[in-house]
């Protein structure tokens, strides 16, 4: 028959051994939860910069069709101030040859 003493000694064995295996345990859950942390951080940043770049991409859409939009206004605008000029040359030489013709 097994004396207490024995079966302390195996009953403090065996409790030692399931804290080592509980240890060791954690540890690995502790380093799998890290890594699946890192890699949902990875995740989220490629999810960052793919709609960085998107918004980046209208962004940059956007403001060449106001670019192109306001180009077409200003030359719009040019031609009808040279449209306007134009019509005014035959009066501003009439009046022109007048002065010089009074002066001279």
């Amino acid at each position: 028959m097994r004396s207490i003493i024995d079966e302390i000694a195996a009953a403090e064995e065996q409790a030692e051994q399931i804290r080592l295996n509980a240890v060791q345990q954690a540890r690995e859950e502790t380093a799998n939860a890290r890594e699946r942390a890192q890699q949902s951080l990875a995740a989220l940043a490629a999810q960052d910069r793919e709609a960085s770049e998107h918004m980046r991409s209208e962004a940059q859409s956007r403001g060449e069709q106001r670019a192109r939009e306001t180009l077409v206004g200003m030359t719009r605008e040019a031609d009808e101030l040279c449209a306007r000029a134009g019509s005014r040359v035959e009066s501003a030489i009439a009046y022109l040859v007048e002065k010089v013709t009074k002066s001279a």
